[in-house]
């Protein structure tokens, strides 16, 4: 009983993690596991049909995400990470009831790296404005200390210039002047800046540049980082991590066609996607 009790969960240990997200952004995350976690095989799922959740009701994108990690659960997967800042905000907890497997988002992880890091207790946010606006990131902060001073930016372009693999244009550089000044106007600087957009990532050259220029000092917490430390951490914890000694596979499937897909997602992972697939919900 107990040898096959042991075979059992070392099976278990050797199935992927699912991660899914509303399209591409979540494949800075992606890129953050397979690094942190490089003999684990992953099933990344990109809802790329449905992009954006960000003007859905939450209402929709509760019902979108439990349609995307029930994806994930018929292909056997022993976690989950919802690797998508509105998707976290609204579904994570939803999730995390409805499975019984561990579930992960990405704002708890980025928001305890950052009140680990602030000096001042000032924590600069910037994010897509349906993360801004619903005040998850506050909340986060202040659960961990009531005292954190929370100020926020929407930075709706920076999306569509990570797309554009814009990373290193001159014309992001400008945005970005444009959008962080707003932290030059607060009443208590921040001194660490959390980036709550799987896309961010893609631009922290750019907006390191810009902070320099206003003469702000920040550090950057990045949400793909943050979340995959915190993965791998309860995985070991929990002792899911995998026994495999090569390295694991991923596999990657999307809502709508895959070409645009891979070839956006380029620019967005060491390692561009490969063998993309489409798949239906239905």
């Amino acid at each position: 009983m107990f040898a096959a009790q042991e075979e059992l969960k070392a099976r278990f240990m050797d199935e992927p993690i699912g991660v899914f997200d509303s399209g591409v952004g979540g494949l800075t995350v992606l890129d953050a596991i397979q690094k942190a976690l490089p003999n684990e095989s992953i099933v990344y799922l990109g809802d790329t049909a449905r992009v954006p959740y960000g003007n859905r009701t939450p209402e929709t994108i509760v019902r979108y995400a439990l349609e995307c990690a029930q994806v994930l659960v018929e292909r056997g997967v022993k976690a989950i990470v919802i690797a998508c800042n509105t998707a976290s905000a609204h579904a994570l907890d939803v999730l995390q009831c409805e499975l019984n497997i561990p579930v992960f988002g990405v704002i708890d992880p980025v928001s305890r790296e950052a009140a680990r890091t602030t000096r001042n207790g000032a924590i600069g946010l910037i994010g897509t404005r349906a993360t801004v606006s619903s005040g998850a990131y506050a909340r986060a902060l202040h659960a961990i200390d009531p005292e954190i001073v929370v100020s926020a930016k929407a930075c709706p372009l920076f999306v569509n210039l990570a797309e554009e693999a814009w990373a290193d244009h001159e014309v992001t550089y400008e945005v970005a002047l444009e959008y962080l000044a707003y932290f030059k106007t607060v009443s208590q600087t921040p001194d660490t800046l959390i980036l709550g957009c799987t896309h961010y990532p893609i631009l922290k050259r750019a907006i390191r540049r810009a902070l320099d220029t206003l003469g702000l000092e920040m550090t950057l917490c990045d949400c793909a980082d943050a979340t995959a430390q915190v993965l791998h951490d309860e995985l070991a914890q929990r002792g899911l991590l995998s026994l495999r000694k090569t390295p694991g596979e991923t596999h990657y499937f999307v809502t709508d066609a895959p070409a645009p897909f891979a070839a956006v997602g380029a620019s967005f992972m060491s390692q561009a996607p490969k063998d993309v697939q489409h798949i239906d919900f239905v």
